[in-house]
């Protein structure tokens, strides 16, 4: 992680972390927020080394919740998390602009639809850059509704948690996999639930991650055996699994991509916001 500017922005002690988890808890379906911040907590206490630091503009984070969660995995990979629970975004948007980049311009990711002229003025910092927006449908699913899902696998399916030796395949499939986007699968796997279906002689098949916004994610299966039902099994089992722990079951879909989002309908998930990913090139 690079150097911060003097004089700019405040890192959060680790040991503050959870107190500023817990300001997001009345809030637990918000892109990024409770969820997210919890999973970080257990993933660097998991991986104390992990390059994760929490900055915010001022001590007044105590109160409004504002946060900067970088992230970096490698040397390809920035992440950048932020939201506020400040109905005034200028807060925000000046420690947006504050936060510095390494090498390129952090990529902005899974923020809510609210965020959105925030998200925009930092990319205002970049003029020479082209920006690329992703736009998702944040859908969500009642605890009522996941504890009526049923879990019946085809014949020949096995159900169970993914392996690390199954990340390459994942990423390799992934649409929005990227250079040194490998660590990021394999922390899916070791850190958060999952999913994976494997047929008769052990090969994946099908497969749902959890994303670090606490939401499904990387829901995919193979051509060869699609229309079996499998992704929708997978949306079934993983929801169940993140219900188990107490958390709300979210899901990003692109808008464009009518037959998933009919998919999650269909299951019974209610869209209630816009999530979006972004990230600059030259």
């Amino acid at each position: 992680m690079s150097e911060l500017k003097s004089l700019s922005l405040l890192e959060i002690p680790t040991n503050d972390w959870p107190k500023l988890r817990d300001l997001w808890a009345t809030k637990p379906t918000i892109s990024p927020g409770y969820q997210c911040l919890n999973i970080f907590i257990d993933w660097k206490k998991r991986e104390p080394e992990l390059q994760i630091k929490i900055l915010t503009l001022n001590e007044s984070w105590q109160n409004d919740g504002t946060f900067l969660l970088c992230l970096k995995l490698n040397e390809q990979i920035e992440h950048l998390y932020f939201n506020t629970l400040n109905d005034n975004l200028d807060g925000l948007t000046e420690a947006l602009g504050i936060v510095p980049a390494v090498g390129r311009q952090y990529f902005l990711f899974g923020y809510c639809s609210r965020l959105l002229p925030s998200a925009k003025s930092y990319f205002n910092r970049y003029p020479d850059q082209k920006v690329h927006t992703n736009e998702t449908v944040w859908y969500h699913a009642s605890k009522e509704l996941v504890s009526s899902f049923t879990i019946e696998s085809p014949p020949g399916i096995t159900l169970k948690s993914l392996e690390i030796g199954d990340a390459p395949t994942i990423n390799e499939i992934w649409p929005h996999r990227e250079p040194g986007s490998i660590d990021f699968v394999n922390r899916l796997i070791k850190y958060n639930v999952n999913v994976g279906a494997y047929d008769d002689s052990g090969k994946l098949v099908a497969w749902c991650l959890r994303l670090p916004i606490g939401s499904l994610g990387l829901l995919q299966v193979l051509e060869s055996h699609k229309r079996l039902g499998l992704g929708n099994l997978m949306v079934r089992y993983l929801s169940k699994k993140i219900s188990a722990l107490g958390d709300e079951v979210l899901a990003p879909v692109v808008h464009v991509n009518t037959p998933s989002r009919k998919m999650f309908e269909k299951l019974g998930f209610q869209p209630i916001d816009r999530v979006y990913w972004s990230f600059g090139t030259a």
